[in-house]
């Protein structure tokens, strides 16, 4: 699953619109909805403050590089 369906799938299941989701992370609608599309490029930031908003980790791995 991509992090943008996670995003969109965890507002709706807390009942919140893209625009209170801007409203609590102090980002523009635009960008929730560019996210949210699988269209934006948000930083680790604007992620993180989504992450937040929303009661999520975000988590990084180092990826396995020997296969």
């Amino acid at each position: 699953m991509d992090f943008y369906s996670i995003i969109r799938e965890r507002r709706a299941l807390l009942s919140l619109t893209q625009q209170d989701l801007a409203d609590y992370t102090g980002l523009s609608l635009r960008i929730i909805r560019s996210i949210e599309a699988g269209k934006g490029n948000p930083s680790m930031s604007t992620l993180t403050k989504i992450a937040e908003a929303l009661g999520l980790e975000l988590v990084l791995k180092v990826k396995d590089m020997s296969k």
